[in-house]
């Protein structure tokens, strides 16, 4: 069976060769397993002619049907156009686009070299890998701020905590009141936590204007480790699914940089206090300077506005998407992170 060759590969393929006459010959797809967001990947091994020689290329294929839902919507477009805006923009290395069709949220990249081991519970990384990151995500927040031109050229990107907000919490205040509905309440997500949850999530003003009233950058959208690859040697750090980047605080993307280190499993290499003062070194160091206490507060509101349009819906409305052991690791999370934050508000 002939397989069709997208345009966009055909020509992607051409221009990372630097060779405009290349003919992909033959194609060959293999699947493999991707992450939460209901994304697609596969690898395609490219038969290429070119000048008369046959040479062979593979590329990692991604396809963004994601999940269903708010936080997600648009996510596949969204981090096509990243990464073409991106390309030689960003203080990060990134992957190596080879083509995209972004109206589609197609993406084809080099694969990545050899890589410290990282799963969505665990980063086999030393203090070193740790510090390097914190610096990296510190650069990117501290090069875009303030940069509002790029929130009037990038028109694809999410606002979290401003023009999507309504959208984005919309879908949490279903996912509680399903909760409620259904009586899906545990010593994790108790009554008490679920009534005061649902109060912020249909008047989020407290959390909104503590989030809204200091610094802006571009945000990863998704900075855990299990979004970074390190090379074995610790010389390269990549930075890739860029699906929830957008324009907000600072402290929406920290508090995703914190969060898998607190899965049972993380066992990270510096206490969670000991990270948020170098990232906010780092940021003063590159001339970005956030007040430690405000950071916390600004901390306590995104740990729970993030909870409010990720979890919420997960937990309530889709709640079929659950797998009892990744419940058994978010309630760890939340144990650690949001319900102290929660306890902190003051609301």
């Amino acid at each position: 069976m002939t397989v069709a060759i997208p345009t966009a590969l055909l020509w992607g393929v051409r221009r990372h060769l630097a060779a405009p006459h290349a003919q992909i010959v033959r194609l060959h797809r293999q699947p493999f397993p991707g992450g939460f967001s209901g994304s697609r990947f596969e690898y395609w091994h490219l038969t290429l002619r070119r000048a008369g020689i046959v040479t062979k290329l593979t590329l990692v294929y991604k396809q963004g049907d994601v999940a269903p839902g708010a936080f997600l919507h648009g996510a596949a477009q969204r981090e096509a156009y990243a990464y073409i805006s991106l390309a030689g923009l960003a203080p990060l290395t990134l992957p190596t686009i080879v083509a995209v069709h972004a109206p589609a949220g197609e993406i084809w990249m080099l694969p990545f070299p050899p890589a410290k081991v990282t799963t969505h519970w665990f980063a086999a990384w030393e203090e070193s890998d740790v510090r390097e990151v914190i610096s990296d995500l510190a650069h990117l927040h501290a090069f875009f701020h303030p940069r509002d031109d790029v929130t009037h050229a990038w028109s694809w990107l999410q606002h979290p905590t401003g023009s999507d907000a309504e959208r984005l919490v919309a879908d949490g205040i279903e996912g509680l009141m399903h909760i409620i509905q259904t009586g899906q309440l545990d010593d994790s997500l108790t009554a008490e936590r679920v009534k005061l949850l649902l109060r912020l999530a249909r008047n989020p003003s407290p959390l909104l204007d503590v989030l809204n009233a200091g610094v802006m950058t571009l945000l990863h959208g998704d900075a855990g480790f299990q979004n970074i690859a390190i090379r074995k040697d610790g010389r390269q750090r990549i930075w890739y699914d860029w699906q929830l980047v957008g324009w907000g605080p600072p402290a929406l993307d920290w508090v995703t940089f914190l969060h898998p280190w607190a899965y049972p499993e993380a066992a990270p290499p510096l206490s969670f206090g000991n990270m948020t003062e170098i990232y906010l070194q780092e940021l003063k160091r590159r001339g970005l300077v956030i007040d430690p206490q405000w950071f916390v507060q600004q901390m306590d509101a995104a740990f729970i506005w993030r909870w409010l349009v990720q979890w919420a819906p997960l937990y309530g409305k889709y709640r079929q998407r659950l797998r009892p052991e990744v419940k058994v690791r978010l309630d760890h999370v939340f144990a650690r992170l949001h319900w102290p934050a929660l306890e902190r508000l003051p609301i």
